[in-house]
């Protein structure tokens, strides 16, 4: 692997942009992939500790339907992917997580499971949260195809043709899962089971595992597929359209409360791509080699933008803004002075940063941190975290109020009393089992609302506290006063982490739940963001990185931006 030695020379010492900045939904909502993103954490694993894939079970027949069984091991460790393969009809296929069929259901097995296991497996698998699991079992997952992509691409293969080039990058996947679970839900195995030599101990780690391992057996199976279709005149995918291939995925309201119940893990993973940016930032000197890189990412950023095709209005005037300030970037004369001064990252940010949109910005921070994976080895430790449902209460009224002011200046200037910033509330439906964004002057149900209006709790907590005696300990006042608990807890948490609450109001009407989605999956590492409304989103995950036998490839690890040629 080419891997440049030179020593980065950085003084660590930029300083972090402000939770002022940085915690806004609209900055947040244009976040990209970025090498300390959990898939892209994933492959560095599989390429570092030389990981093998081979499929030990594959009891597939012609229609599609079947089991298999994908190992995947280093010399530590072997995990297995559990596959079942079912017939169902087109009414049946649903992107929803309340669906109860899919085309294929999937388990992270822990080493390689038994008979008796692979059939406790199979009554149980294709029925996901209704099933009896294994506490082997690491993560449960399905997925449907995306039909006309894959019989379209099947067809082809068995008639000794690649399929369209056009129409796998507009598409990007041949299957889409509907959920990846983990971390003990269900009965599978716990998140903290293993902790000493377990390498999937970091964030998302067994999700991502098992999600590549799917988009590799989509692979497979419509190879093999056009094979028992084609016979002698069939072919397979050639490597380039399938590194193009990923996972494709719908994500909805479901995943918009983690960000908001997860204060100490989303500062975790906000403080670490900061840190990074500081540390790119603060690199005194760029080599050659270095500064190629920079100019070919900015090219590759653009070209990918090119492919990158939404319908959204919103998306799509964003996308247009963005591919041309990238060209203006990649064109403009001073560019390589800028990178040739000292400190040079610094120099090229702070020229273009007051001339371009934030989406802009933030895919310059994403490619600025891409060529020097050596400043990020120990933030990729720092991700994750004890989340208990605890919190230091060694406060007096007067200290939380001071927090408070200090730290919630933004909530307390917004106008509770209007209705445009009392539009919404969050609910979970008991019909539907997922979040719900109800409007007030329309929906009922306010009573049962999630605690998402935090500029409400805000304020209303000050009141009260400033009628209180300024040396009360915060635990009697939360014992007068149990209302304003979740907010008092909040506070302190954010207290000492500062990256960890979302600074706009949530139950506003403008606010736009699609920026919270994509914050998340960006650091799942999505690409190919295609909102569908303000509500939910497609995308696209491992498209461009490496298969199993493409792992040791030079600059195997370089997949930021995906990009197909001719497409």
């Amino acid at each position: 692997m080419n891997i440049n030695k030179s020593k980065i020379n950085f003084k660590d010492d930029y300083p972090l942009r402000h939770p002022t900045d940085v915690m806004k939904l609209d900055r947040l909502g244009s976040f990209h992939q970025t090498r300390l993103s959990f898939s892209r954490q994933l492959i560095e694993e599989l390429i570092s500790n030389n990981w093998k894939t081979e499929i030990l079970k594959w009891n597939i027949n012609f229609l599609g339907t079947g089991n298999a069984v994908i190992k995947i091991s280093s010399k530590q460790k072997i995990y297995s992917l559990v596959v079942f393969c079912h017939q169902i009809n087109d009414d049946e296929r649903s992107d929803r997580v309340i669906a109860e069929k899919w085309d294929m259901t999937f388990s992270l097995f822990l080493g390689i499971p038994s008979k008796e296991e692979l059939d406790e497996m199979s009554k149980n698998l294709k029925i996901q949260e209704l099933g009896r699991h294994l506490p082997k079992q690491l993560t449960l997952s399905r997925a449907n195809k995306s039909v006309r992509v894959f019989n379209s691409v099947l067809n082809n293969l068995s008639e000794g043709k690649q399929p369209d080039k056009k129409m796998i990058n507009n598409i990007g996947y041949l299957v889409r899962t509907t959920a990846v679970y983990g971390n003990g839900k269900f009965g599978i195995a716990d998140y903290l089971r293993e902790t000493n030599d377990n390498p999937l101990n970091k964030p998302f780690q067994a999700e991502m595992l098992t999600v590549y391992l799917i988009r590799y057996f989509s692979i497979e199976l419509v190879n093999y597929l056009a094979k028992e279709k084609g016979k002698d005149k069939s072919i397979t995918l050639s490597n380039e359209i399938s590194k193009h291939i990923g996972v494709g995925n719908a994500t909805g309201l479901g995943m918009a409360p983690f960000l908001i119940n997860h204060q100490k893990l989303i500062h975790k993973w906000i403080q670490a791509r900061e840190t990074a940016i500081s540390r790119v930032l603060s690199i005194k000197k760029l080599s050659t080699y270095n500064q190629t890189k920079i100019f070919n990412l900015i090219e590759r950023a653009y070209l990918y933008t090119t492919q990158w095709n939404v319908d959204d209005v919103i998306q799509f005037k964003r996308i247009k803004v963005l591919r041309k300030e990238l060209k203006d970037i990649s064109n403009n004369k001073s560019l390589t002075d800028l990178l040739n001064k000292n400190y040079p990252l610094q120099n090229v940010y702070l020229h273009f940063v007051n001339k371009i949109s934030i989406e802009t910005q933030e895919i310059l921070n994403s490619i600025f941190i891409e060529p020097f994976p050596e400043l990020l080895n120990d933030l990729t430790n720092e991700m994750g975290t004890d989340e208990q449902n605890t919190v230091a209460i060694g406060y007096n009224v007067n200290e939380l109020i001071k927090i408070i002011r200090d730290k919630y200046s933004w909530a307390l200037k917004i106008d509770i009393k209007s209705p445009d910033e009392n539009f919404y509330f969050w609910y979970t439906s008991q019909a539907k089992l997922e979040p719900r964004l109800g409007t007030n002057q329309i929906d009922h149900g306010k009573e049962k609302q999630l605690p998402f209006d935090i500029p409400n709790q805000v304020q209303n907590a000050l009141k009260i506290l400033i009628k209180l005696p300024e040396d009360m300990t915060i635990a009697e006042a939360m014992i007068l006063h149990p209302e304003i608990r979740n907010i008092i807890k909040r506070a302190i948490i954010n207290e000492s982490f500062p990256f960890s609450e979302i600074q706009n109001n949530l139950v506003g009407k403008k606010v736009r739940p699609i920026d919270l989605l994509r914050c998340k999956l960006s650091f799942f590492g999505a690409s190919k963001y295609d909102p569908k409304s303000n509500l939910w989103t497609r995308i696209t995950l491992f498209q461009g990185a490496p298969l199993p036998h493409q792992l040791q490839e030079e600059n195997a690890t370089e997949w930021l931006f995906p990009y197909l040629v001719n497409a």
